[in-house]
């Protein structure tokens, strides 16, 4: 599996190393962008027919999300996968 470090953590990266990366490259409002990609993450299904996505590329994209593991306190509030 492929592995991108944000603010130097490259395991589990967190809010927290996104709120640095945002810091350092002087973001606004990055509380804003991250709950708004979580958004889109979490409902991706609804998207899949708006943009004309193919059934087996739906299951590509939902076979990988079920993988993704993010930390509970990464967003607060919010279900995540295990």
């Amino acid at each position: 599996m492929h592995s991108t470090m944000v603010a130097g953590e490259s395991q589990a990266p967190g809010k927290k190393h996104l709120l640095e990366l945002a810091k350092e490259f002087s973001i606004k409002n990055p509380n804003q962008i991250i709950e708004s990609v979580q958004d889109v993450v979490l409902g991706w299904a609804k998207y899949v027919s708006e943009c004309g996505v193919g059934k087996e590329s739906a299951n590509l994209i939902n076979k990988t999300i079920s993988q993704i593991k993010i930390k509970p306190a990464l967003f607060i509030g919010h279900q995540f996968w295990d």
